[in-house]
Protein backbone atom coordinates (compact mmCIF):
# COMPACT_ATOMS: atom_id res chain seq x y z
CA UNK A 1 0.00 0.00 0.00
CA UNK A 2 1.57 3.47 -0.85
CA UNK A 3 1.89 5.67 2.33
CA UNK A 4 0.20 8.79 2.86
CA UNK A 5 2.14 11.96 3.47
CA UNK A 6 1.67 13.74 6.76
CA UNK A 7 3.22 17.20 6.43
CA UNK A 8 4.00 18.16 9.92
CA UNK A 9 6.00 21.73 11.72
CA UNK A 10 6.96 21.64 15.41
CA UNK A 11 7.07 24.94 16.38
CA UNK A 12 9.83 25.53 19.99
CA UNK A 13 12.13 28.01 21.27
CA UNK A 14 13.89 24.98 22.54
CA UNK A 15 15.59 22.86 19.84
CA UNK A 16 15.59 20.09 22.59
CA UNK A 17 12.08 19.85 22.87
CA UNK A 18 11.87 20.21 18.84
CA UNK A 19 14.25 16.51 19.00
CA UNK A 20 12.09 15.39 21.84
CA UNK A 21 8.46 16.24 20.19
CA UNK A 22 10.00 14.85 16.52
CA UNK A 23 11.15 11.40 18.08
CA UNK A 24 8.15 10.85 20.17
CA UNK A 25 6.24 11.64 16.87
CA UNK A 26 7.38 9.02 14.94
CA UNK A 27 8.03 6.31 17.87
CA UNK A 28 3.50 7.20 18.60
CA UNK A 29 3.34 6.63 14.43
CA UNK A 30 5.18 3.29 14.98
CA UNK A 31 2.71 2.08 17.74
CA UNK A 32 -0.27 3.39 15.48
CA UNK A 33 0.73 0.78 12.99
CA UNK A 34 -0.29 3.21 10.06
CA UNK A 35 1.10 3.59 6.44
CA UNK A 36 2.00 6.84 6.71
CA UNK A 37 5.37 8.95 6.26
CA UNK A 38 6.09 11.80 7.82
CA UNK A 39 7.47 15.20 6.49
CA UNK A 40 8.84 17.03 9.36
CA UNK A 41 10.03 20.46 9.65
CA UNK A 42 11.09 22.66 12.62
CA UNK A 43 11.24 26.22 13.37
CA UNK A 44 12.28 28.23 16.33
CA UNK A 45 9.63 30.99 16.37
CA UNK A 46 6.31 31.24 15.36
CA UNK A 47 7.31 34.14 12.57
CA UNK A 48 8.80 31.48 10.64
CA UNK A 49 6.25 28.92 11.11
CA UNK A 50 3.47 31.31 10.04
CA UNK A 51 5.23 32.95 6.94
CA UNK A 52 6.16 28.57 5.82
CA UNK A 53 2.68 27.58 6.89
CA UNK A 54 1.06 30.13 4.47
CA UNK A 55 3.35 28.53 1.80
CA UNK A 56 3.14 24.96 2.33
CA UNK A 57 0.22 23.00 3.16
CA UNK A 58 0.88 21.58 6.67
CA UNK A 59 -1.14 18.77 8.04
CA UNK A 60 -0.68 19.31 11.46
CA UNK A 61 1.53 21.75 13.10
CA UNK A 62 2.56 21.73 17.09
CA UNK A 63 2.54 24.80 18.90
CA UNK A 64 5.12 25.18 22.26
CA UNK A 65 2.30 27.64 23.76
CA UNK A 66 5.00 29.80 25.61
CA UNK A 67 7.15 31.17 22.72
CA UNK A 68 8.28 35.17 22.16
CA UNK A 69 5.88 36.84 20.00
CA UNK A 70 4.13 35.57 18.98
CA UNK A 71 3.41 33.00 20.99
CA UNK A 72 1.33 29.97 20.76
CA UNK A 73 -2.22 30.74 21.05
CA UNK A 74 -1.91 33.96 19.23
CA UNK A 75 -0.35 31.67 16.16
CA UNK A 76 -2.83 29.35 16.62
CA UNK A 77 -5.53 32.39 16.52
CA UNK A 78 -3.63 33.68 12.71
CA UNK A 79 -3.42 29.88 11.61
CA UNK A 80 -6.67 29.15 11.74
CA UNK A 81 -7.97 32.15 10.28
CA UNK A 82 -5.50 31.14 6.85
CA UNK A 83 -5.01 27.60 7.12
CA UNK A 84 -8.14 26.14 8.44
CA UNK A 85 -7.56 22.90 7.11
CA UNK A 86 -4.77 22.37 9.00
CA UNK A 87 -5.00 20.21 12.49
CA UNK A 88 -3.22 22.34 15.30
CA UNK A 89 -1.81 20.52 18.59
CA UNK A 90 -0.80 22.72 21.53
CA UNK A 91 2.51 21.46 23.40
CA UNK A 92 3.05 23.03 27.29
CA UNK A 93 5.11 22.42 30.01
CA UNK A 94 2.38 23.60 32.43
CA UNK A 95 -0.81 21.67 32.21
CA UNK A 96 -2.79 24.65 33.47
CA UNK A 97 -2.93 25.76 30.37
CA UNK A 98 -5.12 23.06 29.00
CA UNK A 99 -8.03 25.14 30.47
CA UNK A 100 -7.39 28.08 27.72
CA UNK A 101 -6.73 26.10 24.79
CA UNK A 102 -10.15 24.86 23.94
CA UNK A 103 -10.90 28.35 22.61
CA UNK A 104 -8.55 27.91 19.50
CA UNK A 105 -10.37 24.66 19.03
CA UNK A 106 -7.10 22.84 18.63
CA UNK A 107 -6.91 18.61 17.89
CA UNK A 108 -5.63 18.07 21.32
CA UNK A 109 -3.27 19.19 24.05
CA UNK A 110 0.34 17.92 24.73
CA UNK A 111 1.96 17.92 27.97
CA UNK A 112 5.34 17.75 27.76
CA UNK A 113 5.66 15.77 31.29
CA UNK A 114 3.15 12.93 29.19
CA UNK A 115 4.62 13.55 25.57
CA UNK A 116 4.53 9.84 24.32
CA UNK A 117 1.44 9.08 25.58
CA UNK A 118 -0.27 12.54 24.94
CA UNK A 119 0.89 12.25 21.16
CA UNK A 120 0.22 9.04 20.61
CA UNK A 121 -3.45 9.79 21.67
CA UNK A 122 -3.43 13.26 19.46
CA UNK A 123 -1.50 10.95 16.33
CA UNK A 124 -4.71 8.69 16.89
CA UNK A 125 -7.45 11.00 16.83
CA UNK A 126 -5.86 13.20 14.00
CA UNK A 127 -5.61 9.19 12.24
CA UNK A 128 -9.08 8.52 12.60
CA UNK A 129 -10.76 11.69 11.64
CA UNK A 130 -8.50 11.86 8.88
CA UNK A 131 -9.37 8.14 7.06
CA UNK A 132 -12.00 9.73 5.12
CA UNK A 133 -8.78 11.37 3.11
CA UNK A 134 -7.31 8.21 1.90
CA UNK A 135 -10.10 6.95 -0.18
CA UNK A 136 -9.85 7.08 -3.90
CA UNK A 137 -12.16 8.47 -6.82
CA UNK A 138 -11.87 6.22 -9.47
CA UNK A 139 -12.24 8.31 -12.74
CA UNK A 140 -12.95 6.50 -16.46
CA UNK A 141 -9.79 6.75 -18.60
CA UNK A 142 -10.10 5.10 -22.33
CA UNK A 143 -11.14 1.55 -21.09
CA UNK A 144 -9.27 1.81 -17.81
CA UNK A 145 -9.96 4.05 -14.36
CA UNK A 146 -7.51 6.13 -12.77
CA UNK A 147 -7.72 6.58 -8.83
CA UNK A 148 -7.51 9.78 -7.96
CA UNK A 149 -6.81 10.61 -3.65
CA UNK A 150 -9.99 12.52 -2.36
CA UNK A 151 -8.05 14.57 -0.42
CA UNK A 152 -6.42 16.05 -3.89
CA UNK A 153 -9.68 17.37 -5.34
CA UNK A 154 -9.89 21.09 -4.52
CA UNK A 155 -13.67 21.50 -6.65
CA UNK A 156 -15.06 20.39 -9.28
CA UNK A 157 -16.29 23.06 -11.74
CA UNK A 158 -19.40 21.53 -14.33
CA UNK A 159 -20.80 22.75 -17.57
CA UNK A 160 -23.38 21.05 -18.83
CA UNK A 161 -22.27 17.44 -18.73
CA UNK A 162 -18.35 18.65 -19.34
CA UNK A 163 -16.41 18.14 -15.97
CA UNK A 164 -13.14 19.43 -14.47
CA UNK A 165 -11.95 18.27 -11.65
CA UNK A 166 -9.46 21.06 -10.03
CA UNK A 167 -6.45 19.70 -8.18
CA UNK A 168 -4.77 21.20 -5.25
CA UNK A 169 -1.78 21.06 -7.49
CA UNK A 170 -3.04 23.22 -9.85
CA UNK A 171 -3.67 20.27 -12.18
CA UNK A 172 -7.07 19.51 -13.54
CA UNK A 173 -8.60 16.26 -15.15
CA UNK A 174 -11.31 16.13 -17.68
CA UNK A 175 -14.65 14.13 -17.69
CA UNK A 176 -18.35 13.55 -18.79
CA UNK A 177 -20.78 13.14 -16.87
CA UNK A 178 -23.31 15.28 -14.62
CA UNK A 179 -22.52 17.55 -11.63
CA UNK A 180 -25.00 15.83 -9.48
CA UNK A 181 -23.73 12.67 -9.85
CA UNK A 182 -20.79 13.34 -8.92
CA UNK A 183 -22.01 15.06 -5.99
CA UNK A 184 -23.66 11.66 -5.15
CA UNK A 185 -19.93 9.39 -5.25
CA UNK A 186 -17.98 11.84 -3.16
CA UNK A 187 -20.80 12.42 -0.69
CA UNK A 188 -18.74 10.86 2.00
CA UNK A 189 -16.17 12.93 0.98
CA UNK A 190 -16.67 16.58 2.56
CA UNK A 191 -18.24 18.09 -0.24
CA UNK A 192 -20.24 20.87 -1.04
CA UNK A 193 -22.55 22.37 -3.38
CA UNK A 194 -21.71 26.06 -3.24
CA UNK A 195 -23.64 26.64 -6.90
CA UNK A 196 -25.44 24.61 -9.97
CA UNK A 197 -21.20 24.72 -11.14
CA UNK A 198 -19.62 24.00 -8.49
CA UNK A 199 -19.04 21.25 -5.82
CA UNK A 200 -16.60 22.07 -3.40
CA UNK A 201 -13.98 20.02 -1.04
CA UNK A 202 -14.56 21.60 2.56
CA UNK A 203 -11.20 20.81 3.71
CA UNK A 204 -10.43 24.11 1.49
CA UNK A 205 -13.33 26.82 2.41
CA UNK A 206 -11.53 29.17 3.94
CA UNK A 207 -14.31 31.59 4.25
CA UNK A 208 -18.19 31.86 3.15
CA UNK A 209 -18.40 35.33 2.06
CA UNK A 210 -21.56 37.32 0.90
CA UNK A 211 -21.58 35.84 -2.25
CA UNK A 212 -18.31 33.99 -2.68
CA UNK A 213 -16.95 31.50 -1.49
CA UNK A 214 -12.99 31.92 -0.46
CA UNK A 215 -10.57 28.74 -0.84
CA UNK A 216 -7.33 28.28 0.99
CA UNK A 217 -5.40 28.56 -2.31
CA UNK A 218 -6.91 32.49 -3.04
CA UNK A 219 -9.36 31.15 -5.58
CA UNK A 220 -12.88 32.93 -5.29
CA UNK A 221 -15.68 31.01 -6.68
CA UNK A 222 -19.09 32.39 -7.05
CA UNK A 223 -21.82 31.30 -4.46
CA UNK A 224 -25.73 30.29 -5.46
CA UNK A 225 -27.95 33.24 -4.45
CA UNK A 226 -30.24 30.91 -2.33
CA UNK A 227 -27.25 28.99 -0.97
CA UNK A 228 -25.66 30.96 1.55
CA UNK A 229 -27.89 30.02 4.79
CA UNK A 230 -27.45 26.45 4.13
CA UNK A 231 -23.71 26.85 3.26
CA UNK A 232 -22.61 28.78 6.27
CA UNK A 233 -24.48 25.96 8.53
CA UNK A 234 -23.08 23.04 6.66
CA UNK A 235 -19.86 24.73 7.68
CA UNK A 236 -20.42 25.19 10.90
CA UNK A 237 -21.34 21.60 11.09
CA UNK A 238 -18.07 20.54 9.65
CA UNK A 239 -16.16 22.27 11.84
CA UNK A 240 -18.24 20.90 15.29
CA UNK A 241 -17.07 17.49 14.01
CA UNK A 242 -13.39 18.79 12.80
CA UNK A 243 -12.94 19.57 16.02
CA UNK A 244 -15.03 16.87 17.77
CA UNK A 245 -16.94 19.61 19.20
Amino acid sequence: MEKRVCRVGICDDEEEDIRRIEEALRSALKRAGEPVRLLCSSFRNGAELYAAARGEAFDLLFLDIEMPEPGGFELAERISMDCPQTGLVFVSAHESFVFDAPEYSPLWFVRKSCLEGDLFRALRKYLRDTAYMDVRYKLKEGRGFRELLVRDILYVEGSGHDLTIRKTDGGCLRKYGSLKAMEEELADGHFLRIHKNYLVNQDYIREVGTREVYLTNGEVLEMGRDRKKEIRSAMQQYEREKHGK
